[in-house]
């Protein structure tokens, strides 16, 4: 099977550039990313500085930053001026490149949008109506639930800009936020009726059909937002909130190393 043509697009003002290493490695593992787009004013380099606006710490070396990960990661900056004070400017001119990537390379077949800006639901709507994968990536507080589910998948990042303390761009690896976080209420009750459904119909819950029927529902139902590396990690991180089930693996035939995992009840 043919790999995925990706195209990386990244809102340079709305996230921070500690992220860039998460970001690349992340999807340099999902396929071959042939585009790598950062948008930002460039112009804020000049004389980069920490000034105060409304008691929020705004640093225009986070532009700094991307250039240099830029330089790092053969990223292509594209310029978008801002012509209105305080405004992110980077917005139209990101949706601009993606919308010339879908009609001048057709060959690309995955999207990775990284921002936490809401704006940019409707382009990854219009994105998957054109039958593209398209991946979200940003901050589980700031991204809103209707931002996340326009998404196949939805990735969250480590850094925030709010966690940027240094004077100058260094590099530091991600924080692991996620690492003890548990479903949100309503995803794990979701969950336990996707469960429930599963072993009346089928006697046992697959993971892969779990996990295909949350992802649908709610695209950051991803394992590595909750410090796990794979589906059966996760499971069983939830498996002391599932009371009544019990996990079972089955070896697959002609295959001496693999398992099929699934839950099933348990007997009183």
């Amino acid at each position: 099977m043919e790999g995925k043509k990706i195209a990386l697009l990244i809102d340079a003002e709305n996230i921070s550039y500690k992220n860039s290493k998460q970001i690349i490695e992340k999807m340099k593992e999902k396929g071959n990313l042939l585009i790598k787009h950062v948008v930002a004013d460039w112009t804020k380099i000049t004389g980069a500085k920490r000034t105060q606006i409304n008691k929020q710490t705004c640093r225009d070396y986070q532009i700094e930053g991307w250039r240099l990960e830029s330089n790092k990661y053969s990223l292509t900056p594209v310029q978008q001026f801002s012509y209105v004070s305080g405004k992110n400017a980077s917005d139209l001119a990101l949706t601009i490149e993606a919308m010339k990537i879908l009609y001048e390379k057709p060959y690309i077949t995955t999207f990775c949008l990284v921002s936490n800006d809401s704006d940019f639901t409707r382009l990854a709507q219009e994105l998957r109506m054109h039958d593209k994968e398209v991946i979200g990536m940003g901050e589980s507080d700031k991204a809103i639930e209707e931002f996340r589910n326009a998404f196949n998948e939805f990735y969250y990042l480590g850094e925030g800009l709010e966690d940027e303390e240094e004077d100058k761009p260094v590099e530091r690896k991600p924080r692991e936020k996620h690492a003890n976080r548990v479903l949100p209420k309503e995803q794990f009750e979701y969950l336990k009726q996707i469960i429930e459904d599963s072993i009346a119909e089928d006697g046992v819950a697959y993971y892969s059909y779990i996990s295909a029927a949350m992802k649908n529902q709610f695209s950051d139902f991803v394992p590595e937002n909750y410090g796990c590396k794979n589906v059966s990690g996760l499971m069983k991180k939830l498996l002391p909130y599932l009371k009544g089930y019990k996990e079972v693996k089955e070896p697959i035939p002609n295959n001496p190393t693999g398992f099929i995992m699934m839950l099933k009840k348990e007997k009183k």
